[in-house]
């Protein structure tokens, strides 16, 4: 073997490594057969870390949705159409965002499949909740998807008031419970602005 197929071998071997590590990289836990829905869990206010992202995504099938944390309760899904029970998940959360008080709660399901695949999804079971593409993952980048499914619930000050995994038992009574408590929270007061000083032109004799 002369020295340069060997390097040539060696260039491959190491671009196979690179392919392998980062083919990793994009690979989600998923939940296991037979696990439960259960009911969400918040954190207790004094413990809610402060979430920060700002990301503008694109709908399925046309528009973009930025979300950012505060002024209302944000509830994010990282989901998927090939994940088990991905229907009833999709419409048991957009049950519950449509009973609450119009405005109330800002829900959307978030995936990182390509656009074809999920605008078909949607389009076959109807779904009417915002469906939105990270593919890029600048939401992922400030929160983390470690699994699919993952849910964020994110209160009206902008802290993280829930992250969990696994399906989410949504018309359950103690997330119906959960939901109410963190709409009854207070906003959070806007930050004081700056006094303007008004200039005079007059000329003093």
């Amino acid at each position: 073997m002369t020295p340069r197929v060997r390097t040539l071998l060696l260039g491959l071997a190491a671009l196979a490594v690179l392919g392998t590590l980062v083919w990793k990289a994009e690979l989600f836990t998923v939940q296991r057969t037979g696990a439960t829905p259960t009911p969400l869990a918040l954190t207790p206010a004094a413990d809610r870390p402060a979430a920060a992202f700002d990301a503008s995504l694109p709908m399925v099938p046309v528009g973009v949705r930025r979300l950012v944390p505060g002024q209302r309760v944000l509830i994010v899904e990282y989901w998927a159409p090939w994940m088990r029970h991905s229907g009833p998940q999709a419409t048991t959360l957009d049950s519950l965002r449509r009973s609450l008080p119009p405005g109330a709660v800002e829900v959307a399901l978030v995936c990182f499949d390509p656009f074809p695949s999920v605008s078909r999804y949607v389009g076959r079971m109807r779904l009417r909740l915002p469906v939105l593409l990270d593919l890029r993952k600048d939401l992922a980048a400030g929160l983390p998807c470690p699994s699919i499914p993952y849910t964020y619930v994110i209160d009206r000050s902008g802290r993280v008031a829930a992250k969990q995994a696994g399906e989410i038992e949504w018309l359950s009574s103690a997330t119906r419970a959960a939901i109410d408590s963190l709409c009854a929270e207070p906003a959070p007061e806007p930050e004081p602005s700056e006094p303007v000083v008004k200039s005079s032109n007059r000329t003093v004799l």
